[in-house]
């Protein structure tokens, strides 16, 4: 027991020196300066926007795309389906507005996911250079998408993806993102995600910008047409193909609303988590264990062997403190209350099940 407690100490100790060494390599999207002598001029960039039934989002949502501060764009939303206003609020914006072209889904194909469709739809509509998919959820600030073509010009990159900013309510909504925040810096590894010759890779689906000749390279969505986790395995194809991708995260010119309850969270993570496996029992299976033993455990055994084993509860209560110090500096950067990090063995629990 004193060895597996010690193993387990120097797993905590790992995972915070990781975690704070990935935060600090990520780019920050409001980090990437403003034009530059010697930039190459920004070419027509196409937002591709895929919504069904966000009445309550889409306004916002378009109006930001609509004030961006960008020489030469589209927008082209693509109405999967809705039974809801969206369609028509997208309507009525597109009137008044040119560069707003709306499509609207009315059955979808054999062989297809709504969103990837609807996201394919608009791709074939698109005129740019540059291809920008997002959701119909996500409020842009002015200089977001220009940030992103400059960044990916400069650095000669054919894909990249920013992690928003995610409004969150609830503490213990808040402590799942933590873990989640944790799980992305150790396993993901997004730093590496830059590096051509790691096979490190990430795409999400608020914010996934392409050069266009690349997208129709690896497939687009079509090659990627029933799978849930779609953003990422672009992202992945992006890498296999021998191209260069990137991810950087934002804290104020992206944002959106993550899940409105923990229940939603399980709801829509239950959906997707498992492809993220690649369908893989035994991976599910590591995982939900690593996960509980790394967020449980180390404060259960403190507490349960502290009457029989002095030590072993002592190196398991270290660990515990490592693991809430990790989770309170992952609050104070997510910008929650800090004592939400103390519920990471609850939240641990909660993504487990999600699993």
């Amino acid at each position: 027991m004193h060895v597996l407690a010690a193993v387990t100490l120097l797993v905590w100790v790992a995972m915070a020196l990781v975690t704070a060494y990935s935060h600090r390599r990520v780019l920050r999207l409001e980090e990437i300066g403003s034009p530059a002598d010697g930039d190459p001029p920004l070419p027509r960039l196409s937002v591709v926007v895929a919504a069904r039934n966000e009445e309550r989002a889409a306004e916002q949502a378009l109006t930001s795309l609509l004030d961006i501060d960008y020489p030469d764009y589209e927008v082209i939303f693509v109405d999967d389906r809705s039974d809801d206003r969206t369609g028509e609020i997208a309507d009525r914006l597109s009137a008044g507005d040119e560069r707003l072209k709306v499509i609207h889904v009315e059955e979808l194909p054999a062989g297809w996911f709504g969103k990837n469709h609807a996201c394919w739809r608009g791709a074939r509509a698109a005129s740019g250079e540059l291809l920008l998919f997002t959701d119909g959820d996500v409020v842009f600030g002015p200089g977001a998408p220009a940030r992103g073509a400059r960044h990916l010009l400069r650095n000669g990159f054919d894909h990249m993806s920013a992690l928003p900013a995610l409004t969150i309510t609830g503490p213990l909504l808040q402590a799942c993102m933590i873990v989640w925040n944790w799980g992305l810096h150790v396993k993901g590894r997004p730093w590496k995600v830059r590096d051509p010759r790691n096979a490190a890779s990430f795409g999400v689906g608020a914010y996934n910008l392409f050069r266009a000749e690349c997208y129709h390279a690896i497939g687009g969505h079509e090659r990627v047409a029933l799978r849930p986790d779609e953003d990422y395995q672009l992202g992945r194809l992006v890498k296999l193909s021998g191209r260069h991708s990137e991810l950087v995260r934002a804290r104020s010119s992206l944002r959106c609303e993550w899940y409105r309850s923990v229940r939603g969270l399980v709801r829509g993570t239950e959906k997707n988590l498992f492809a993220f496996t690649g369908y893989r029992i035994s991976i599910v299976i590591r995982e939900t264990t690593g996960l509980l033993w790394t967020g449980v455990a180390p404060v259960l055994l403190g507490v349960v062997l502290a009457p029989v084993d002095g030590l072993a509860a002592a190196l398991f209560a270290a660990s515990g403190v490592v693991a809430w110090g990790l989770a309170m500096s992952l609050a104070t950067a997510c910008r929650f209350p800090r004592w939400t990090g103390l519920l990471l063995p609850v939240a641990s629990v909660v993504i487990a099940y999600s699993w």
